[in-house]
Parts: structure tokens; sequence; C-alpha cells
């Protein structure tokens, strides 16, 4: 089947400089694509782990643009910002689904960015057309082995099954009684929310918008974050405030052991 797509990041236009629309295909409409740039990560979201590199690093999303439109989006780094304020653009690319297309897939969101990424899609793209093809995707998700820690599993689990098991199924459980949550702590998001979206039912799954890896801000209101910084008591008491339910990787570790 045939998606739309649209991309979003930093670079100088005659007519608009900084964080835009890079590029989109023609099915996506100008209300798509403000509601798109509400979303999206601009300069310095994305995290970095301590002992990896800026390059390495990589968000995933999902979020609404209607009620008949979602993106499910891959943040990863670019080439260096253009306006010289330092680092590297944050470049963000996504699929543009029907609520008819995500049907197909059970609204998994995992497992239509993991599909769309075996087939050479939600990369970063070296050309800036404004104008971009539509995606080709099976109407099915592909079957592929469950993630164990990232898209292409090239690094250990940092976490042990039975850890990722409880996380899973405390924030199923916590979603269910209409909380926001944020995963706090080291730990691989793709399997968590692997597990997590195959708890939901395929309505719920539509209602539950989630990122990981891109810093945590109150701008983007997110049903589920994860986020790798350690639960700290400012962090605590940010999360109390906002209404926010937190699962501290590090406490699940001690007492799930």
């Amino acid at each position: 089947m045939q998606v739309e797509q649209i991309s979003y990041g930093s670079l100088k236009r005659r007519r608009m400089k900084g964080y835009q629309i890079i590029g989109k295909s023609p099915g996506v409409d100008a209300t798509a694509s403000s509601e798109f740039c509400k979303w999206a990560p601009s300069h310095n979201s994305l995290e970095v782990d301590s002992d990896g590199v800026a390059q390495d690093a990589w968000g995933l999303s999902f979020f609404p643009l209607s009620d008949y439109f979602y993106a499910v989006a891959r943040s990863v780094h670019g080439g260096p910002e253009y306006s010289g304020r330092g680092g590297l653009a944050v470049v963000t690319t996504a699929l543009v689904m029907s609520r008819k297309q995500l049907v197909a897939y059970e609204f998994h969101a995992v497992d239509a960015a993991r599909t769309a990424l075996a087939l050479g899609n939600l990369i970063l793209q070296i050309d800036r057309d404004e104008t971009l093809p539509t995606v080709t995707l099976t109407r099915r998700p592909l079957s592929l082995q469950p993630p164990t820690s990232d898209f292409t599993d090239s690094k250990p689990p940092r976490l042990p099954g039975h850890a990722v098991n409880w996380i899973a199924r405390e924030t199923v459980s916590l979603l269910r009684d209409n909380r926001k949550i944020m995963i706090v702590g080291k730990c691989d998001p793709l399997p968590i929310l692997t597990l997590m979206l195959d708890q939901l039912t395929p309505t719920e799954r539509s209602e539950t918008s989630f990122a990981c890896g891109l810093k945590p801000s109150s701008r983007r209101d997110f049903r589920v974050q994860i986020t790798q910084d350690p639960m700290t008591p400012k962090l605590q008491k940010e999360l109390d405030r906002s209404g926010i339910a937190p699962i501290d990787v590090a406490r699940v570790l001690v007492e799930t052991k």
C-alpha cells in the first residue's frame, strides 16, 4: 500500500530559516503539516547515551495528526547545524498513515516502524526536496522477531526479561487508569514499547501516543514517554506537578529480583 510521508528539520530557505517542514508527499495537507510541526523535535532534543556517539542517537514517536491521520516518526541527527550554533541538526521523518492503513497493522506503531525500516524507509534522506514520493509498505506487518534491544538488536539487552515484562505490564495498567506515564532510567525502549502495545487492544493503541529517545518536553503531550535520565528528586517533583506517573527503572530492578 502507498503511504504518505513528511520530513522536518533545520535548514535555510529563501522564505524561511530554522526548523520547518523539509518535504512532504502530495497527500499531506496543511492541517496535518501544521500539527506535525507541534510534535516534531527540534535542536538538541535527542537523548545521547553517555557511552555513545551523537550520530547513533535515534527517537521513535507515534501521535495523531487529526481524527483520520497519524504519524509514525523516527528522529535522528543529520549534519551540523547550518546556523553555526553548534551541534547536529535533528531530522525527523514520518509515515503519515490513515486510520484505515493503521487498522491493517492493528494500530501497532512499532510494527509499522520496524516494517518501514526493513523496507528502507524512515531513514535520513540526503536530498532536501520539498515534494517527497509516497512510501510503499506491505499491507500487513512483516513477520520479524521481537526486538531485544534496538531496531537491529546491535547491542546486548540492558534489562533482564522479567524487568521488561514488569515495566510493560505496569505501563498498560496505568494507561487503563487514564494516567500519563514516564519510564525513567537506562533501558531499551523498543522491547518495552512492543510488549506494551502487544497487551493493548487496537483501539487502546490508537489512543496511546508515545515517544522514546527524545528529551522530555511539556510541549509534546505524549501519553507514554521513556527517558534514559535517572530519577532525581527534581524530576520526581516535576512529574508529580504534571500528574505524570513515573516508573523508575532502577527501582524496578531492585524490586523484581
